[in-house]
């Protein structure tokens, strides 16, 4: 397991499975209690009541309501992007792959409503609250690593042939999906939003993988191509 994954799992170490089977139904319960009443009223006792669990229990895992978001939003990261590991096992790294991994994303958060109201509602608490900013700060950092590990995974060895440092490509993408997931919460027109952010991923690849974008066509219509070009490389030689 990876950093990144360390840092992405809520945490569980250290516990009993019981315990960390209790750790993760209050957390899917703070998410799905936030989607449905908002932050302010989704209470710590609305919470424990969702999940089943004394308010007593729920203070003994979670010290305070910022933390429990926190973890909620660990939670919520790595379940979509075990999604997606699990949609791209087995496959070859290409570009073609890095944007399947990329709209594998966003159809995996846009398709799933609950998490959409949570997330809507958390960046829009976070415009008012100090604390919760924060948070979401370490969230969005989060993401990008998530983001970016999947996307480095996905394109292989075409990574090397981008203009832009990778980090800044995954920051880019988390944005688009950002944007565009909550404008999804006043228009649930699923199709036309993914229609825009695969228009947002072309344009993307587009500018920064032109020259490979191109090969990797080339060798799909006419696998010989690649053949051939390896041939001149070694002539040219």
């Amino acid at each position: 397991m990876t950093e990144k994954d360390q840092k992405s799992i809520p945490e569980t170490r250290g516990r009993s499975a019981e315990a960390a089977e209790t750790i993760e139904r209050i957390l899917q319960a703070s998410i799905d209690t936030i989607a449905r009443m908002g932050y302010e009223g989704a209470s710590m006792k609305e919470i424990a009541g969702a999940a089943g669990v004394s308010k007593a229990l729920l203070h003994y895992h979670f010290q305070s309501k910022e933390e429990l978001m926190l973890q909620s939003l660990k939670l919520l990261s790595s379940e979509v992007a075990q999604e997606v590991r699990d949609n791209l096992a087995g496959g070859t790294p290409s570009l073609t792959m890095a944007l399947d991994a990329a709209q594998g994303l966003f159809d995996r958060l846009l398709t799933n409503e609950v998490r959409v109201a949570f997330l809507t509602e958390m960046y829009a608490t976070a415009t008012h609250n100090d604390t919760l900013q924060k948070t979401m700060q370490q969230y969005v950092e989060l993401e990008k690593d998530l983001i970016l590990e999947i996307i480095e995974s996905a394109l292989g060895p075409f990574k090397d042939q981008l203009i832009m440092p990778l980090e800044r490509l995954a920051m880019l993408v988390h944005t688009s999906i950002v944007g565009l997931s909550i404008e999804s919460v006043v228009n649930r027109d699923e199709e036309r939003l993914k229609e825009r952010f695969q228009d947002i991923l072309q344009i993307l690849a587009s500018a920064l993988f032109l020259p490979a974008l191109q090969r990797e066509r080339d060798s799909e219509v006419n696998p010989s191509l690649e053949g051939d070009r390896e041939i001149k490389n070694e002539t040219d030689r």
